[in-house]
């Protein structure tokens, strides 16, 4: 067993050494709009400055305050490694199946080049038929590259990323916590939360789903009394086109920091005939002093909404800035509804996402607990043009600890699919009320005010 009798070594080094590392610290609450104008490329690379202006323009037109929608490209722009990005087409994956088959699909016809980096890569019926199918291609001579989380795949084999290698597929394990192998236990609180597949710098997915059993089914028809049980609401998205650039840049900087410079084999980006969609690609680095770029962009989304804020979260736990922001949403007439699983793997999590509930629901915040499914979903849509979908939850951990990478959709097309799911998933929840909320029993209350202390290390 990989990190043979060492499990009560990596629990004991993320739930007490690690705090001693730590600095209990919420991210700036300033987010004024940074200055630079947005850089724009398009299939032929940096579109000429008038034309990008023109293209941001006919999407900010749709907006209902065009000017301030419009001080979001410069935002992202500012916010972002790369540029944003034109001609790219963004496709909606909703629950593992679907999603599954659109990744192993692409695996298969792979020519030149996969580059894989996820939380959890599981020893599970999911996980190996990845590890065989990225096994195939390596053997066919493709190009390989894997980086997985030490605290996500605690519970693989270390024979199973062997056989892997010994596929001649190269993986990097990210933040070894196994003081056996040279790992270092205070490192388990800065973990890579990604979700990213890359395949011949044709397309990039990213989102909230690993590559586990915990997805392997259809979050419809699950029994209501075992949401857990059954398949999980996630989402997840392909993005095809020129902002595969975006995507190669992310994982390529994980890679060379975590093999000490190893270089990638050349990946050229294909940008094909995707679409019309403009797409930016945000990231997060976990440990890194400055405030997330992830969290930033929602809140300035947020700032300019006059329409409607509808927010799909698996752990939502938010700091004070961003509670206020979403009340003052709500102050000025916003339509600002948020989807919460009705239950979680995580008691703690849910509970710190109640204590939270009061606040909100007087603001005029409507809240919705889905309990047919555990929605691990990270995705929003705001004024029906800027979209997000990717792995970063709305809590302390993503927000401060974790690397983190979402796509950022502006359009009109993609906004109105994720909307249509959003509705969907507000028709299988269950709506909180004011009332129902202040008539909560004591022992609720008590195990909400219990994980304030607790939600910075959730």
């Amino acid at each position: 067993m990989r990190r043979a009798c060492t499990t009560l070594t990596c629990l004991f080094g993320t739930g007490l050494l690690v705090p001693l590392n730590g600095c209990v610290t919420t991210p700036p609450d300033s987010h004024e709009s940074p200055t630079p104008a947005a850089p724009v490329a398009d299939a032929d690379g940096p579109m000429p400055d008038d034309e990008a202006e023109q293209l941001l323009a006919s999407i900010a037109a749709r907006a209902p305050d065009p000017q301030e929608f419009a001080e979001l490209f410069d935002t992202v722009g500012a916010l972002s490694d790369s540029p944003i990005y034109s001609d790219s087409r963004a496709e909606l994956l909703i629950d593992g199946p679907v999603t599954y088959e659109a990744m192993l699909k692409e695996i298969g016809e792979a020519t030149s080049s996969i580059l894989l980096e996820t939380y959890i890569f599981a020893d599970d019926g999911v996980g190996r038929k990845f590890a065989a199918a990225l096994g195939v291609k390596a053997r066919e001579g493709v190009a390989v590259r894997v980086i997985f989380d030490s605290i996500g795949s605690i519970l693989s084999d270390d024979e199973f990323f062997a056989g892997m290698r010994a596929d001649g597929i190269q993986i990097v394990e990210y933040h070894d916590i196994n003081p056996a192998d040279g790992g270092n236990p205070l490192n388990a609180n800065v973990r890579d939360h990604r979700k990213l597949l890359i395949v011949d710098g044709r397309v990039a997915f990213t989102g909230g789903i690993n590559l586990s059993d915990t997805y392997s089914s259809s979050s419809l028809g699950v029994e209501p009394e075992k949401p857990l049980e059954g398949g999980w609401r996630d989402t997840h998205v392909a993005v095809y086109g020129p902002a595969v650039a975006g995507f190669l840049d992310v994982f390529a900087d994980n890679w060379i920091e975590h093999t000490d410079g190893t270089p990638l084999p050349e990946v050229v980006v294909d940008p094909g005939d995707a679409g019309s969609d403009v797409v930016a690609v945000l990231k997060s680095d976990g440990g890194d002093a400055r405030e997330s770029e992830i969290f930033h962009a929602y809140r300035e989304a947020m700032e300019v909404a006059r329409e409607r804020v509808w927010i799909t979260q698996a752990y939502f736990a938010p700091d004070d800035g961003f509670m206020d922001d979403l009340k003052a949403a709500a102050g000025r007439g916003v339509d600002v509804r948020v989807v919460v699983p009705g239950a979680s793997n995580s008691a703690l999590v849910l509970n710190a996402s109640r204590s939270r509930y009061g606040d909100l629901l007087e603001a005029g915040v409507r809240i919705y607990e889905t309990h047919q499914s555990f929605v691990h979903a990270k995705t929003a849509v705001i004024d029906g043009l800027w979209s997000t979908v990717g792995s970063s939850n709305l809590d302390y951990r993503s927000f401060l600890h974790n690397d983190e990478v979402n796509a950022v959709v502006f359009g009109a097309d993609f906004a109105r699919q994720l909307e249509m799911q959003f509705v969907d998933d507000i028709l299988r929840s269950r709506a909180v009320t004011l009332e129902e909320w202040r008539d909560r029993g004591v022992l609720r209350r008590f195990s909400e005010w219990l994980s304030w202390p607790l939600e910075y290390w959730l």
